[in-house]
């Protein structure tokens, strides 16, 4: 048993520094970070600009490649099934890491078992919004008006069923007693003009996605979904302040690896990622002029937060009844 427990020890020990051995010559060629989305969206965005000042500490290429469709699956796939040695990373968010195993009977992967999580990169809080011409000018008046309006059904629209617009108004539904109409789109484009002209009553998207339409007066933002206002929409108070329960209308963008990409090259990258973030410069550029929260968590923190959020998104996705098969 003295032998077997030596040599598993020794075993452990080589592996520790063969692990070391790895980070410190990480990376010694081109890295790939693969994004669920097209070009030009929030999580395409932050990558390459993640990417290219990585490339600057690395002193290695760091290629942006998009695999989009199908939720994020695609995408979340692929880097599943690479290699796990630290070049093939995966930029995604709750859709395909803790809400597409709620949504979907069966994936080609599994999230909780095949990703390394590296770091929760940032937060997007979003806005609870109306169209100009909606009497509701607060949180409180639109519950009341949702309550009392005998003409017709109140309606939400969001930018897919099943998605990160949709789950946190089914949310807001159940909690505050209201029966309203789900009107999905194809993503947030379609959905903010049929607001402005008053077909949809309210919705939840990104601050610096309604913000220009907000500043022009087309339309109302009752309130956002964040500890602290944002600094574009000042004047709009939080959920809390506006005396109505959060409901987390938030969506994260994360960072992972394939499992078994060695621990030491995980807490690497974390550890260069982290500096990116932080950097003054950075996040006036790319992450404070978007109203993006930093976050910039260790391996270990983003990995609890995704047993939280998956959890999290179990309940949500019940509430609403929503499927995507």
């Amino acid at each position: 048993m003295r032998q077997k427990s030596k040599n598993t020890l020794i075993t452990v020990m080589l592996a520790a520094i063969c692990s070391g051995a790895l980070a410190q010559t990480y990376p010694n060629k081109p890295v790939t970070i693969v994004v669920p989305y097209s070009p030009g969206g929030p999580v395409d965005n932050l990558s390459r600009a993640l990417g290219n000042q990585l490339n600057k500490i690395w002193d290695q290429p760091v290629v942006v490649v998009n695999k989009t469709g199908a939720n994020e699956i695609i995408g979340a796939e692929f880097v599943a099934k690479s290699t796990p040695d630290g070049y093939t990373l995966f930029a995604a968010t709750e859709a395909a890491l803790t809400m597409n195993p709620h949504l979907y009977k069966k994936l080609p992967y599994n999230a909780e078992k095949d990703f390394a999580p590296i770091s929760r990169l940032i937060s997007v809080p979003m806005m609870f919004f109306v169209p100009q011409s909606s009497s509701a000018n607060s949180m409180k008046e639109f519950v009341k008006l949702a309550k009392n309006n005998k003409d017709k059904q109140m309606s939400f629209g969001s930018s897919g069923a099943g998605g990160i617009t949709h789950l946190p108004m089914a949310m807001f539904e159940k909690q505050e007693g209201l029966e309203m109409i789900h009107v999905p789109y194809k993503g947030a484009a379609p959905l903010i003009p049929e607001i402005i002209a008053g077909q949809v009553d309210a919705a939840v998207l990104g601050v610096s996605v309604i913000e220009q339409h907000v500043k022009s007066g087309k339309l109302k933002a009752l309130a956002i979904s964040s500890e602290t206002r944002s600094t574009a929409l000042p004047d709009v108070p939080t959920f809390k302040e506006a005396g109505i329960k959060d409901i987390n209308a938030v969506f994260n963008i994360g960072l992972v690896a394939p499992a078994g990409t060695p621990q030491a090259i995980i807490e690497k990258i974390a550890n260069d990622v982290r500096k990116v973030l932080l950097a003054a410069n950075f996040r006036k550029e790319n992450i404070d002029a978007y109203s993006y929260v930093a976050i910039a968590s260790s391996p270990i923190e983003f990995k609890n937060f995704l047993t939280r959020d998956f959890k999290v998104q179990a309940d949500r996705v019940k509430i609403s009844g929503a499927t995507l098969d």
